[in-house]
């Protein structure tokens, strides 16, 4: 579609200008300069590209400019960003095609319609139409000091000249099946060749696939053939130029809007990744280097615990550039042993006997063993092979294709069993007997509840152990950062990590009273719904007895009438089994279903196919919190969930720090989240609407939509959500029947799991498809659409401390909202939620799209109280709870297709 603008655009610019020279060409001179001449004094509506002044303008941020076509700003919205700076009327981040800057819009595609990389195209538009906000005052608990783990990046000059080149390699007898990207080792070991062998002099810095750094241009460039093993490689060494320099970098970081060149960035942190690799005793895993001298902590299935650093170099809006150092935590393999042995301690219910796996077990371990490094124990070469899948063929097959020499050890090794053999990367088949895990390698796979509890728990690092950590992690990289390519470019680290500032912000009130540190104790229910309960015991009759039942029945009610909620004392109670469940099912009450190992795809599948509700109970839980200690939190938190689902309201927020205006019309608050399987399955969307006027209230109705995206061709995953129009179309609809017939105002948008290189598609793809909904529904209904995007993977931490000191987490409520934020969008850290263990990872928020033109303190409240309305916890959660209970629609029915389509 915008491809499709810029080419209609470009063709009226071609007849406008060839209209203009035919009347040119039939003018006279005379009426020529006279026409020259009223132009001199009346500005053109078009875009200028602004200087940088010379001199000691060099501070001021609104007086320099960027070269290059791609950050020219336009001068009338320059002017009048400055003019609602002065007037303390905040910036709006974006502007929709249909307001109107549509002619400034239009022209500012004319001005770079000569550039044909879409790319491009689409930064020089984002660039002209994101702006970020200036935050403005706010009621507030107080301002405090904050630490970071950023640190400021210190040039010698700006005009360093960091130089690119790009490594090629190929198979000399031109295997079409050869592809480079696939065998990581071999690029590595290309590289130590070209050094070892001096036809790279100098430093350099290489990133693990094709490109290289130095600090000088090379006339030997390489070209020649270089013999790994047995087979010979073509490897060529060329040099290619990158787009801008780090001056660029600096200057476009001091205008608004303006578009931060990737390339320097990207080569920074090779430089860096590079430095950290070069670092004694370390062993690099993906962007982090960890030390195998350190032991680690235990973990259970013969699992290691190893902990490192890493760095990422970050463009800043205070700042300039940064790099932030965090400590890592890796889950390894130690190795050693056989693949039978690894198998077994996975606890996965295959049974390896002596006949050959069902198709069903060979899937399941397919995926156990898939991208596992493997030896074979009869090789004398140290050569790691890489397991692909399971395949069919079993032991027997493998004996009568091998060699006679190797029959003899072979037959004493495998002739018991029948095991399936395993495909390799290479093609090749090999017994499972026959191989040997190796030593060290990271665990790729999932990991399940119980071990994911354990990495948590041991990887958990206290702020203040934490600043330590990265102390002396900073001290050793800086001294080898000084003995690298960076000493040479002029490159250096600052000693002291960067300090900021953070606004407390007023929590609402609960009660009539203020919540403190992000949580309170629940008094009475907003609104209770009549329950009626069915007990479905799925343990044994001698452990679920009588006795147990009467104490569960009797916490419940006694927790229930404390709340306000209102219980049928007459319980029903029924034993089955799994594959029973769904006779015992009633539609009329609300199912407990209580099991030692629950099956909760099976569950709520039953539940989605005979339309009840269900709330599923680990017996451990029930028996140790329960039963025998009456833990009141562990109930509250079980009939809250079960108040919601029958309809009920826990509590609503009183809001007095809103602005009316947002309560005047109807609002439909939308989250969105997409996850995805390892093994090529479909990816799962799943968007979740309020559909009531109390969206702040904790229960308020809100309704879910979810899409199964199956990828397209040579791709593995669709990050964006396909069918948003048809998605926003059923939600609209509901909203508008449980609403009696009102349509909403305005549209909320909060989207998790998007990395900042995917914002053009978001905006592209799931904005146009809400934007399409909203017209083909009505062709007049255009709600006012804000778009705003929410992660937690990040590396940013922030400590509050007071003087030199470190003290802990930043309580909940704390926004940081300059300083180490992006530099091109609205956007800010928020820490919702109370650091229960280790440091708080604060949830990074950034405001893409904006129709209302809220300040940037609406948005920080109000996102903040969304995350207090959470009707699972009477607690702040991280998230907004739209989008938390998107990741609870997401699991459920990651759940669901997993049991429906199992094996």
């Amino acid at each position: 579609r915008i491809q499709i603008l810029f080419e209609q655009m470009a063709r009226r610019q071609r007849n406008r200008r060839r209209q203009q020279q035919q009347q040119q060409q039939q003018q006279q001179p005379q009426q020529q300069q006279r026409q020259q001449q009223q132009q001199q004094h009346q500005p053109r509506p078009q875009l200028q590209q602004q200087q940088r002044p010379q001199g000691n303008n060099e501070n001021n941020p609104r007086s320099s400019g960027v070269s290059g076509t791609s950050n020219q700003i336009p001068q009338d919205l320059e002017k009048t960003n400055r003019q609602k700076k002065d007037s303390g009327i905040s910036q709006n981040p974006t502007h929709s095609l249909d307001d109107d800057h549509q002619d400034e819009l239009e022209l500012s595609l004319l001005n770079i319609s000569s550039n044909t990389d879409k790319k491009s195209q689409l930064d020089s538009l984002q660039s002209k139409f994101i702006r970020r906000r200036i935050p403005i005052h706010r009621e507030s608990s107080g301002i405090v000091d904050l630490l970071t783990n950023s640190y400021k990046i210190i040039f010698k000059s700006r005009d360093v000249m960091i130089y690119q080149y790009e490594l090629t390699i190929k198979r000399m007898d031109f295997s079409p099946s050869f592809k480079i990207a696939q065998y990581p080792k071999l690029r590595e070991n290309v590289y130590k060749v070209l050094v070892k062998e001096g036809y790279l002099t100098g430093d350099w810095a290489f990133d693990g696939r094709k490109k290289l750094y130095t600090n000088d241009v090379r006339d030997d460039i390489v070209d020649s053939e270089i013999k790994l093993g047995r087979k010979s490689y073509s490897v060529s060494v060329r040099l290619t130029p990158m787009k801008a320099g780090i001056k660029d970098v600096i200057d476009a970081l001091r205008v608004d809007g303006a578009v931060v060149p990737r390339d320097p960035i990207i080569a920074l942190n090779v430089i860096f990744l590079h430095c950290l690799k070069s670092m004694p005793n370390r062993v690099a895993i993906k962007r982090s280097v960890h030390s195998p001298q350190q032991q680690g902590s235990d973990l259970p299935r013969n699992l290691r615990l190893w902990s490192g650093v890493c760095t990422n170099v970050t463009p800043t809006s205070g700042f300039d550039i940064t790099v932030r150092m965090l400590k890592k935590h890796k889950v390894i393999i130690p190795g050693g042993y056989s693949l039978l042995a690894f198998i077994k301690s996975e606890n996965i219910n295959i049974k390896l006997g002596d006949n050959t796996l069902s198709d069903e077990d060979r899937r399941e371990l397919s995926i156990l063993l898939k991208g596992l490094k493997v030896t074979p124990i009869y090789s004398d070469r140290e050569k790691n092979r890489v397991i692909k899948c399971i395949s069919k063929e079993n032991a027997l097959f493998y004996l009568e294709n091998c060699k006679a020499n190797l029959e003899d050890l072979f037959k004493n090794l495998i002739t018991k069993r029948k095991l399936n053999c395993v495909e390799l990367l290479d093609g090749k088949l090999i017994p499972m007997e026959l191989l040997n895990v190796v030593r060290n390698q990271p665990y790729y796979r999932d990991l399940d509840a119980s071990l994911q509890r354990d990495v948590i728990r041991k990887a958990c690092i206290k702020p203040r152990e934490l600043r330590s950590a990265i102390h002396d992690e900073h001290h050793s990289f800086k001294h080898t950062l000084d003995q690298s390519l960076a000493s040479k470019l002029g490159i250096s680290v600052d000693r002291t990590p960067i300090s900021i500032k953070g606004t407390v912000l007023q929590s609402p009130l609960y009660n009539s009273k203020r919540i403190k540190n992000g949580e309170f104790r629940m008094g009475l229910v907003g609104e209770s719904s009549w329950m009626k309960l069915k007990i479905i015991s799925m343990v044994k009759k001698d452990d679920y007895n009588e006795s147990a039942h009467d104490k569960l029945t009797e916490a419940l009610l006694d927790t229930s009438r404390s709340l306000g909620m209102h219980i049928d004392e007459n319980f029903e109670v029924s034993f089955c089994r799994q594959h029973d469940l769904k006779s015992h099912l009633s539609p009329d009450r609300l199912n407990i279903i209580i099991d030692r190992n629950l099956d909760y795809g099976r569950i709520k599948l039953e539940e989605c196919s005979q339309e009840v509700r269900t709330q599923c109970l680990d017996w451990l839980t029930v028996r140790k919190k329960i039963i025998e200690n009456n833990d009141r939190n562990t109930l509250v938190s079980i009939l809250l969930k079960m108040n919601v689902k029958c309809g009920g309201l826990n509590w609503t927020l009183e809001c007095d720090n809103l602005p009316p205006t947002i309560f005047s019309e109807p609002v439909m608050i939308l989250g969105a989240t997409v996850t995805h399987f390892n093994d090529g399955r479909p990816s799962i969307a799943s968007v979740v609407a309020s559909c009531s006027k109390s969206f702040l209230g904790a229960g308020s109705d809100f309704l879910t939509e979810i899409s199964v995206q199956y990828p397209t061709k040579n791709r593995r995953a669709i990050e964006h959500i396909v069918d948003m129009k048809n998605i926003t179309v059923n939600l609209l609809g509901k909203f508008y029947k449980n609403t009696s017939g009102v349509k909403p105002a305005k549209i909320i948008y909060y989207r998790d799991g998007v990395s900042i290189n995917q914002f053009e598609t978001i905006i592209l793809e799931e904005l146009y498809g809400i934007q399409e909904a909203c017209t083909s529904l009505e062709t007049c209904y255009k709600p006012k659409i804000s778009v705003v995007v929410c992660t937690k993977r990040h590396d940013q931490r922030f400590m509050k401390k007071e003087g030199d000191k470190t003290i802990g987490n930043p309580s909940p409520g704390t926004v940081v909202c300059d300083g180490v934020t992006a530099p091109n969008y609205e956007n800010f850290y928020l820490f919702s939620q109370k650091g229960i263990q280790g440091t708080s990872i604060p949830c990074h928020y950034y405001v893409l799209y904006d129709d209302s033109k809220f300040s940037a303190n609406f948005w920080h409240t109000f996102t903040y109280y969304l995350c207090l309305t959470y009707a699972r916890c009477a607690k702040a959660v991280s998230y907004p709870s739209p989008v938390y209970y998107a990741h609870l629609a997401c699991a459920s029915a990651r759940a669901r297709f997993i049991q429906k389509y199992k094996g």
